[in-house]
This record gives C-alpha cells, sequence and structure tokens, in this order.
C-alpha cells in the first residue's frame, strides 16, 4: 500500500511537472519558455486592444512640410534657432531614401542634419498638437533611420503636462530614448505618459551628435503612424517593511546608495566602505585594501555591482573610483583646498558633482569616461557670501540638478549646469537635504522647524508644514510619487504621504543617529537603505499588493522575471511583461501540481507589470509560478521559508 501511494506520488509529480514545464532539474532560477523572447529590434503590429480607445492618430499620410504640420498644431523647432525656425527641420518624407511605413510612399515626417549645416550637437523637436491625457495613455509611433548604425544620433522621446510650447521647459520629461533602427525596416516605439494633462504635448526630440565618419554628423530619420491610445490600468499599493541589516562595521557611516533591490553601498569615517549584493543579507568590507583612499568618505555613488565612485576631503578634496567591486580603488581627481559634497552619475559614461566654493565659485564638476577623469564646468555659479554645500544634498534628476546650502538657498539648473539660479527657501535657516520625486515636486529642508516644498521645479518654495520628529538636522531625503521620507539626527525614519504636510514615524533604531538614506524604484515600489553614526544599516523593503503596470515604455518582447525576494515570506512580487494586449493567467501550484492561488485571470493592455502574492497560508517549501497568455507561457521556481 505505501509502496503503489509512493509510485502514484511521484508519477502524479513528474506528470504535472511537464505539464507546468519544468524538470526535477529546475533550479530557483531555472525557466522553460514555449515562445522565444523577441529582440528589440523585431517589428511589432500595433498593441492595441479591443477595449482601448484612440486618443489621436496621425497618419502623416498626406502634406507634413512646416506649414502642413503647424496648421495641424505641430511645433517644429531647433535649438538655436528657436520656435519655427527659418529651415524646416521636421518635412516629408523622401521616397527616394525609404517609403512610408504604410499609405503613400512619401507619407511620413522626417529630419535630418543637413537643413542646419555647420550646426553640432542640435535638438530637433516635433511637438504634437495639445492633447487630453490621461496618466497611463499609450504613445506609439514607427521609425526607420537606415544609416544608425554609422552615425551616432539618437530619438528622446519627451512629454510636457503643461502643454509647453517653449523647448526645453522645465516642464518636459523624458518617457525614453533609443537609437534609430538599421536594417532598412520600420520599428514600432511604444511609451506610456505617467502623468494627465488636458493640454499635454509629446515630443520626437531628434539628437544630432558630432562625430560622425568625414566630419558628418547626421543621418536621414523617418516617423509614421503617430498613434495615442488610452486602455484602462488597474493600480497596485506599495506595501513597506523595516528590517535590520548586519554591517559588520561599527563605524559612522556618512552615504548610502542603492543600485537596485540587491546592490547597495555604503561609505564613512576611516575610508570605510560596505557593500551588498543579496539585498542586505550580508555586507561585504568593499576597501580591503585600505591606504589608496584617505580620509572620511563623506559621499558614495554606485552605478552596478562593480562600479562606484566616493569623495573624501582630508585638507583636499579627492574622487575614488573602483570598477571591480572595491577590490581596487584609483584616484581619479583632486581639488586642493576643496570640498566635494557629492556626486551623481546619470549614464554609464556621464556624471555631475557638486562642491564647495573655491575662488569665489561654487565646484560643478563634470565626467563623460565614467568617472575616469572630472573638470570644473566653466558656467559654476558664483558664491554668495560665505555660503557652502552639503553632503548628500544633491541631485540630478532628468536635465535638471539641485543643490542644498548653508544658508536659506537652493540652487537650480535646467540644463545640466549650463545655467543656474539660486532660489530662497524660506522659513529654513539651511537646506541640508533636498529631494525632487519628479522635475517639478520637491521638498527641502535643514535645522529650525520648517519643511518647504517646491511644485515648479525650484523656481520657488513654500511651506510643506512642520519637519518630522522633535529636533536634529535633517539629514536625507527620498521619495517616490507621492511618498516621501526623512531622517533626521535622530533614531527615527520618517514617512509623509501629503508632500511634507504631515510624517509618521515608520522605523526606530534606539540610540542611532541616521544620516542617510537612499532608495531606488523597483516595478514601481521603491525599496533600498538608510545607515547611521555607528555602523547601523536598515533595509526598507517594499512589496506589491495587487497588480501594476509601472512602465512608461510598452515593452517589445514577453518575459516573466524571477520573483523577489526569493526565498522569501511571506510576500514577494512577480514581474512580468507582455508587448500585445490579451487575457493573461498568472497561477501558483505546490510540487505535487496542485493551484494553490490565481494571481490574474483577465485582460490586461501591452505593459511590464508587477504583482504580489502573500503566501501567509501557505506551508514552507518550493513553489512554482506559471504564466499564459497567447502563445506564451513560462514557469519559473520560488522558495518559501518561514
Amino acid at each position: 500500500m505505501t509502496s503503489r501511494n509512493t509510485f502514484l506520488l511521484v508519477f502524479v509529480v513528474l506528470t504535472l511537472g511537464l505539464m507546468l514545464g519544468f524538470t526535477n532539474s529546475n533550479d530557483p532560477v531555472g525557466s522553460k519558455t514555449n515562445a522565444p523572447f523577441v529582440v528589440d529590434e523585431t517589428v511589432y503590429p500595433p498593441a492595441i486592444s479591443s477595449s482601448a480607445t484612440v486618443i489621436y492618430v496621425d497618419s502623416l499620410n498626406g502634406a507634413n512640410d512646416t506649414v502642413a504640420l503647424n496648421s495641424r498644431g505641430y511645433k517644429v523647432w531647433y535649438r538655436g534657432a528657436g520656435p519655427q525656425g527659418v529651415a524646416a527641420t521636421w518635412f516629408q518624407g523622401n521616397p527616394t531614401v525609404f517609403s512610408a511605413f504604410n499609405g503613400p510612399t512619401s507619407g511620413y515626417v522626417a529630419a535630418n542634419y543637413q537643413v542646419v549645416t555647420g550646426t553640432n550637437n542640435i535638438d530637433s523637436w516635433l511637438v504634437s498638437p495639445r492633447l487630453s491625457i490621461a496618466a497611463g495613455d499609450s504613445l506609439m509611433f514607427w521609425e526607420q533611420c537606415p544609416l544608425a548604425s554609422t552615425f551616432p544620433d539618437s530619438m528622446r522621446v519627451m512629454y510636457s503636462a503643461a502643454g509647453d510650447s517653449v523647448p526645453e521647459a522645465t516642464s518636459w520629461v523624458e518617457l525614453g530614448r533609443f537609437k534609430g533602427s538599421t536594417g532598412g525596416s520600420w520599428v514600432q516605439r511604444k511609451y506610456r505618459m505617467a502623468t494627465a494633462g488636458a493640454n499635454g504635448r509629446f515630443a520626437l526630440r531628434y539628437n544630432v551628435v558630432a562625430g560622425g565618419p568625414n566630419g558628418l554628423n547626421s543621418d536621414f530619420m523617418g516617423v509614421d503612424m503617430i498613434t495615442v491610445t488610452r486602455d484602462a490600468v488597474t493600480p497596485g499599493t506599495c506595501t513597506y517593511t523595516w528590517v535590520p541589516n548586519t554591517s559588520g562595521t561599527t563605524s559612522l557611516l556618512y552615504s548610502v546608495s542603492a543600485v537596485s533591490n540587491l546592490v547597495g553601498w555604503a561609505g564613512g569615517a576611516a575610508a570605510t566602505v560596505r557593500k551588498t549584493v543579496d539585498g542586505g543579507v550580508t555586507w561585504t568590507n568593499a576597501n580591503p585594501t585600505p591606504g589608496v583612499i584617505t580620509g572620511d568618505i563623506y559621499n558614495i555613488y554606485a552605478w552596478s555591482a562593480n562600479d562606484a565612485i566616493v569623495t573624501t576631503s582630508p585638507g583636499a578634496t579627492f574622487i575614488y573610483k573602483t570598477s571591480n567591486g572595491g577590490t581596487t580603488w584609483t584616484q581619479v581627481y583632486t581639488l586642493a583646498g576643496g570640498f566635494i559634497n557629492a556626486l551623481q552619475m546619470i549614464s554609464a559614461t556621464e556624471g555631475y558633482a557638486e562642491g564647495d566654493p573655491v575662488g569665489g565659485k561654487w565646484t560643478i564638476l563634470k565626467t563623460t569616461d565614467g568617472g575616469n577623469s572630472w573638470a570644473r564646468m566653466a558656467t559654476e555659479p558664483t558664491q554668495v557670501g560665505t555660503e557652502a554645500g552639503w553632503n548628500n544634498s544633491f541631485q540630478v534628476l532628468g536635465t535638471h540638478i539641485w543643490f542644498g546650502t548653508s544658508t536659506t538657498k537652493v540652487y537650480h539648473s535646467p540644463d545640466l549646469g549650463v545655467t543656474w539660479t539660486g532660489v530662497a527657501a524660506t522659513g529654513v535657516a539651511s537646506t541640508f537635504a533636498v529631494h525632487y520625486n519628479s522635475a517639478t515636486t520637491g521638498l527641502t529642508g535643514g535645522s529650525g522647524t520648517n519643511m518647504l516644498k517646491s511644485t515648479d521645479g525650484g523656481n520657488s518654495y513654500v511651506s510643506a508644514g512642520p519637519l518630522p520628529g522633535a529636533s536634529g538636522s535633517l539629514n536625507g531625503l527620498e521619495g517616490s510619487g507621492t511618498d516621501w521620507w526623512s531622517v533626521r539626527s535622530g533614531a527615527d525614519v520618517y514617512r509623509s504621504t501629503n508632500q511634507g504636510g504631515t510624517w509618521t514615524t515608520v522605523y526606530t533604531v534606539a540610540g542611532a543617529v541616521f544620516n542617510d538614506i537612499d532608495f531606488k524604484d523597483v516595478s514601481g515600489c521603491p525599496t533600498g537603505w538608510a545607515v547611521t553614526s555607528t555602523g547601523g544599516i536598515a533595509k526598507m523593503n517594499s512589496t506589491i499588493v495587487g497588480i501594476s503596470s509601472y512602465s512608461s515604455e510598452i515593452p517589445n518582447s514577453y518575459l516573466l522575471k524571477q520573483n523577489f525576494p526569493n526565498p522569501f515570506n511571506p510576500t514577494t512580487n512577480i514581474n512580468f511583461t507582455i508587448p500585445q494586449s490579451g487575457f493573461v493567467t498568472l497561477k501558483v501550484y505546490n510540487t505535487v501540481g496542485m493551484e494553490v492561488a490565481t494571481l490574474l485571470n483577465e485582460n490586461k493592455p501591452a505593459s511590464s507589470y508587477v504583482i504580489g502574492f502573500n503566501a501567509a497560508s501557505l506551508p514552507s517549501g518550493a513553489y512554482f509560478y506559471r504564466i499564459e497568455t497567447g502563445n506564451f507561457t513560462d514557469t519559473k521556481k520560488m522558495m518559501l521559508i518561514k
């Protein structure tokens, strides 16, 4: 009897295992895909579901010269000439170069460099008519650029909820960017506009970059079938939990940098650098051969498990870089008499740093080679009086830079350091911390009792409400969407859901003094770390409740990702992407093939999603989650450990 039951059990496990698409050799990161992944440049049909409403469409099958585009509400300009420049930067497609995606062979709009010969590094803008945009509306268009592999040009897709008609105004935000398609084929680009705007505009910003062969700087790029659609997206809710990490040090930690939900770096006194690559479970020494780095590390910024930069100021100011996870560090910048407060990379090659004034000018540094070398910018703002800055009070977001000061002021640049304005932050004695959740909405504070907010990108500040807690300097600000977190020189971490109007204590470490906090958005929910003066590190984990669409860009491939965290107890997140709308099921099975949860069973529009799974009622063990939509199925394994 026992033997027969054992045989039946094994038979059921193997049979259902094959049905679910896994084998006994699967590990927690294994998967079986029955439909091939689609590479980025593969052409797709329009991802419009049967329930979607077409908000705007321009087939571009008629006349597309400057006069015709203007008559349909478009704006055309390029940097240096202003709106409606004499030369048309977007114009009728040329069928001798390539034919339109659909309709007449010349029925598309195109741009190239030749119309502005002699001007390098220009932007050629095509701005849509004003549209009534709802959050989550989809922008789709087709593009072709046959010689994109030869020329370095690219396209930036911009959006202004305010419907700006001025290029590079502060309301413009970037939805995404791409290098032109190659191979002589049309490729569809898809993005979501996250913010509603009754008079919103989108813009196709064609970037001309110097450096092509034989001094040439551009290629011919065409755009066809511009479409905006609306399809309801069910929002999810983020929940947060704080847990202590074992840092392995008691040194004072001044700064922390979150790279992802798994990778984080921290820096502090006596050249201390700590790093985690497993979500904070373990922290290791990321400066095992001290001596290259001298002094205390006041700020750290990392962009991978291998790449990080730090700044120290023992008499002079220094920047150090590692490209091998901290095994070795190289001194890459020195400035006598200076003090660099903070650094931030905005890409793998481009980055900025801010420091106290030297020679009557604020120190504004820029790198274009991945942090290997730095140089002061010629457009640094002039110091007023004896003002100075603060470590960690610095942020770069899009084309905007903000940094705090020791006076009642926040400096702001809307164009990555080309121009600067010192804006009064009346109501605080200093701005020890500053953070923006978007290009328009930010908070700042320091000493005193007030928190200030800006809703116009830093052009002005008004009182948001009292600082959280009873005393201490505001040492750090973080946020995402409508949520904000802050730390003062005390034992508490605070959260606000009303732009700093009121704050709630969400985590406390008795006797601690929190010095910095840093988060990274993961599938629409922020996660990251806070550090203290005694080597303490605390992790904020996030879990989605329900399902949420979290990406502004419509994906180009089907994908089911490994859940995170994994192993988990009792909640975890599952991410997936679908490039076309359709009916989606996502179910969880135990090891004998029994369905234990249905997470999704409905039509969903094309997007990237995250869905939370709470296994509080299930026993510890291995489970499998499986997605089915259209011709795509995939299964992955996860571990619940209680």
